[in-house]
Formats: structure tokens, sequence, C-alpha cells
């Protein structure tokens, strides 16, 4: 019984494991509101997908979002940053989390239910930057440093 019991444990975490975007996998159309309640979507046209699921990794996007030259901010349509807020207290995001994020000089689709953004995938502590055509998941990468991501972003 424990045997059956560990395979199925195992079974079950690989398949949770398995159940993010990879290369090659199409990516459904998103549609989110950001923080000014401002409806953003991740379509054909996107990109670059940048992704957090906790705060650290969204520090680290903030970062590098904020030392992008005027120039790359306006290619925004091409550029969408989703922020998975699902864990975030609902009284803090509301009274704290999302009047914060209104001052910031980008704007962030916020999946408030975690549902629409369970299969992008995520490291803990780290931002994920998803390189996108026609929504065709070209690359997948992990970054725990803004300089890093400001790098692979340039």
């Amino acid at each position: 019984m424990r045997t059956l019991l560990f395979v199925i444990c195992t079974l079950l975490t690989s398949f949770a494991q398995a159940s993010s975007y990879a290369e090659g996998d199409l990516v459904s159309q998103i549609q989110l509101q950001d923080q000014f309640e401002n409806e953003i979507t991740v379509s054909e046209g996107t990109q670059t997908l940048l992704f957090s699921r906790n705060m650290k990794g969204g520090d680290i996007i903030k970062e590098a979002l904020e030392v992008l030259t005027a120039e790359q901010k306006q290619a925004s349509d091409k550029l969408v940053y989703v922020a998975d807020i699902s864990g975030m207290p609902s009284l803090i995001a509301k009274f704290v989390a999302i009047p914060q994020m209104k001052d910031l000089p980008f704007s962030m689709a916020l999946d408030r239910e975690g549902e629409t953004t369970r299969l992008l995938p995520s490291e803990k502590d780290q931002a994920t930057l998803i390189k996108l055509d026609r929504l065709k998941v070209m690359s997948v990468s992990t970054f725990d440093s803004s300089a890093e991501l400001i790098k692979a972003l340039r």
C-alpha cells in the first residue's frame, strides 16, 4: 500500500511539474486588468512576456523595467508583464500593493485568482522571460537578478 501511494504521489508531482508551458507550446491568449483596471492582452503580437509569481520575481522585473529606456518602453505592445498576485491576501492587495503599483512607470497585468497564469512557467524567487512568436513559446528563461534580466531584454 505504501509503495502504491508513493508511485501515485510521484506521478502526480511529475504531472504537476510538466503542466507548464515549454518551448514549442502555444500559449493561450491572456486577458487581464492592470493596476489601473485597463485591459492588458497577451496576443499574437506579443514577443516578450515577463512573468512573476512571487514578490522576489516581481522585484527583479520591476528593477529591470525601471532601467529600460523610453524607447524600449514604447514597444510595450510587444512586451507584456504579467504578475500572479493570487498568493497575496486580498486586503493587502487592494489597500497596499495595488495602490503602490500605480506609482510604477509601466503597466502590469494582474492575475488576482491565479487561474489564468497557472500554466506559465516559474521558479521560486525568480523572474520568468518567455519569448513568443505568434503565441508560440520560442524560449523560457528565469533570472535571479535584474542585471541579468536587463541584459536579456536588451
